[in-house]
């Protein structure tokens, strides 16, 4: 599996929901701060997206894409100026019963959809820690193409009411999120530190292939830098510069984000986990783990058997991607 792969399966994302927004005139609303991840996209017209801490807002045209990944209150308007109103509370009044939010006279002249992918806070964490605040695709962008045509099948299908929608929207969602961070990723600058740049880098990126190709293998730095083309010295400074800790320091944090993933996810014995993740030895893995995490594999597996226990036959907590903001 490639490492951006790797990643997103690892952050699970258990469910999505999306909402198409078709309105007409102007209008401004504001969203207050949010969880996780949220994205949106405009599929006819142009709008003003304005984050808070940001000077400028930023002007959205018909096929632009936006990410906003660390909790920003925002707001959407269609000019400078307007007052704005409460846009979750606006936005329950006028959601008809496909999940579609209309207002305004006439035919649509602006069309959106947006919503709000909801992680384990885990791999929220890691997401946010290699993502600018803000990503926003340009329909203009040489990497816009694969977005044009997801946003295309997700315009067919969103509020629809047809058989079988929620499950092509849940995915063509997932699909969405990973061109967004493609086109990011492609454009990614050479100042830029986290897991996604390095990824980037061609040299560094073969040394993460073949990590995240066989984890529980023993890398040693040399190892990586080989697989880079490079000496064990000019490698570690790169990938420093690059992904912003230390090669081992990645190992470790990936490996134990994969070791939480498993104990959270199956039934396996813990030194079978430990094993299949690079780790010789139970005691140092757990040692490891809970310097990373502030909690033990027991008091996870504990906790998780609990939460079970607490919430058999209720529904798992939802994950859900809100509408144009």
């Amino acid at each position: 599996m490639d490492p951006l792969s790797d990643m997103l399966t690892m952050l699970t994302i258990e469910r999505v929901h999306q909402t198409r927004c078709e309105t007409s005139g102007d209008y401004a609303f504001r969203f207050g701060p949010f969880e996780h991840v949220k994205i949106g996209a405009v599929l006819l017209g142009e709008m003003l997206l304005r984050v808070e801490g940001r000077p400028q807002p930023l002007e959205l045209k018909t096929g632009d894409c936006f990410l906003l990944t660390n909790s920003q209150a925002h707001s959407i308007a269609t000019a400078e100026g307007l007052p704005e109103r409460d846009g979750k509370e606006f936005f329950a009044e006028h959601r008809d019963a496909f999940g579609v939010v209309r207002f305004g006279d006439g035919p649509p002249d602006k069309i959106s959809i947006g919503g709000r992918f909801v992680f384990d806070a885990e791999g929220a964490a890691w997401l946010r820690a290699a993502l600018p605040p803000i990503i926003h695709i340009p329909a203009a962008s040489l990497h816009a193409a694969p977005l044009r045509m997801t946003m295309k099948l997700l315009s067919a299908e969103l509020g629809g009411g047809t058989p079988g929608e929620a499950v092509i929207v849940d995915r063509l969602g997932d699909i969405l999120l990973v061109q967004v961070l493609r086109a990011h990723l492609a454009a990614t600058g050479p100042d830029e530190a986290s897991w996604l740049a390095g990824l980037a880098d061609p040299r560094i990126g073969r040394a993460l292939k073949g990590f995240h190709d066989d984890v529980a293998a023993d890398w040693t730095v040399a190892d990586l830098a080989s697989a880079a083309g490079m000496s064990r010295s000019s490698f570690a400074e790169r990938f420093r510069a690059r992904v912003g800790m230390a090669p081992l320091d990645y190992l470790t944090r990936w490996r134990l984000q994969r070791v939480r993933r498993a104990l959270i996810e199956t039934d396996l014995p813990f030194g079978t986990i430990a094993a299949r993740n690079g780790y010789r030895s139970r005691s140092s893995c757990s040692q490891s783990f809970k310097r990373l995490f502030g909690y033990s594999p027991y008091d996870l597996r504990k906790g998780r058997g609990e939460a079970e226990g607490r919430g058999k036959g209720e529904e798992r907590a939802e994950m859900t991607l809100p509408s144009v903001a």
